[in-house]
């Protein structure tokens, strides 16, 4: 920009070089809308540049300032105020300016080399977190006792929001949960690993109380989750397996589809009410308890599970659930084909399925 004949002798200049330019003349109609286009701006002043950010509300483009003279300290300053990125000093030969005006282009839209590097850069990282979050599940299957637990998640993105742990707590009792974390993605999982150190500690620091009400590990999780501001919530089903009575004590916290128990040929949800944690400050969980005779399995899944299903309306995707359940459990394939999704299914969102049965 600046004087028609300067401007002109420029544009032929770069036009000669290999270069798209345009004179947008201030003031004109197309003055804007090339302005908002452009890749880089060539300005002649800072007033001009001034203007171009009148003309826009803000700097539309990154702007090399094309001058016969290297403005002084306080020009520099308003000039890199305004978006400049460089400054050229005429008169300057055709060679160094074609190699200053590619430089200043590749600096403001990254190539499509550079993107794709920056993609693998990010795509090799979120492998890397997948790694780890596997890493963080406890084996599948594993025994405790007299009884078989087993899992499978399937992440909708390479990291997943859905978890699943199970532990021995001292000689009698051992804890499993299915978590459900709101949203999916890097950031929900990160909230995975949290779970999983909060499984760490609960091992390490549980009140013997705790073991009689789950509920309280879910009121002490939801008050660190509050506290930590991440604005994260978690859905989860928690359970208490007691190895003398063969028991399992349980509560809910917001977990939808309920958890399903398999008995006697048949099955049936276990439907207990519960506000998810990390949400509410003031929360308090029911407490239920069921046998686990010979045989028994406990079966939960995560809601992504819903979103795959066929069947048409909740009541009808419920009711194949808890069919699948009596048909197919404790068998964790059986299950995840018996509602429907084969294998390596893409969903949109997070699936997961966890089992606890006791030996027949």
């Amino acid at each position: 920009m600046g004087d028609d004949e300067s401007a002109s002798s420029l544009i032929l200049r770069l036009s000669s070089l290999g270069f798209d330019a345009i004179h947008a003349r201030r003031g004109s109609r197309a003055f804007v809308k090339v302005l908002e286009a452009a890749d880089l701006i060539l300005c002649p002043s800072t007033a001009d540049i001034a203007a171009n950010v009148h003309a826009t509300g803000r700097p539309p483009a990154p702007v090399v300032l094309v001058t016969s003279e290297l403005p002084d300290a306080d020009g520099l300053l308003t000039a890199m105020r305004h978006g400049v990125i460089d400054v050229v000093t005429t008169p300057v030969d055709d060679g160094e300016l074609g190699e200053r005006i590619e430089s200043n282009v590749s600096r403001a839209r990254p190539s499509d080399l550079r993107i794709a590097g920056q993609l693998d850069s990010l795509q090799r990282d979120q492998r890397a977190g997948q790694y780890i979050q596997l890493r963080m599940l406890p084996p599948s299957p594993m025994a405790i006792d007299r009884y078989r637990l087993a899992h499978r998640v399937e992440p909708s993105l390479i990291l997943s929001g859905d978890f699943v742990d199970y532990f021995r707590i001292a000689e009698r009792h051992f804890v499993f949960y299915i978590a459900d974390v709101s949203g999916h993605g890097a950031s929900s999982a990160f909230v995975t690993v949290i779970l999983k150190n909060f499984s760490r500690r609960i091992r390490r620091e549980y009140h013997p109380r705790m073991l009689r009400d789950p509920g309280e590990i879910l009121a002490v999780l939801n008050r660190e989750l509050i506290d930590q501001g991440l604005g994260k919530h978690v859905t989860m089903f928690i359970g208490v397996v007691d190895l003398d009575a063969d028991t399992v004590t349980y509560a809910n916290a917001g977990h939808f589809p309920h958890a399903i128990h398999a008995a006697n040929g048949g099955a049936g949800f276990l439907e207990t009410p519960g506000k998810p944690v990390g949400l509410f400050d003031e929360v308090d969980y029911e407490v239920d308890t069921v046998p686990m005779a010979p045989g028994d399995s406990l079966v939960a899944f995560s809601d992504g599970v819903l979103e795959v299903m066929r069947e048409e309306g909740l009541a009808a995707k419920e009711t194949r659930l808890v069919d699948s359940t009596a048909a197919s459990a404790p068998d964790l394939g059986d299950l995840w084909d018996g509602v429907g999704i084969g294998a390596g299914t893409p969903g949109p969102d997070d699936m997961t399925c966890l089992v606890v049965a006791r030996e027949a």
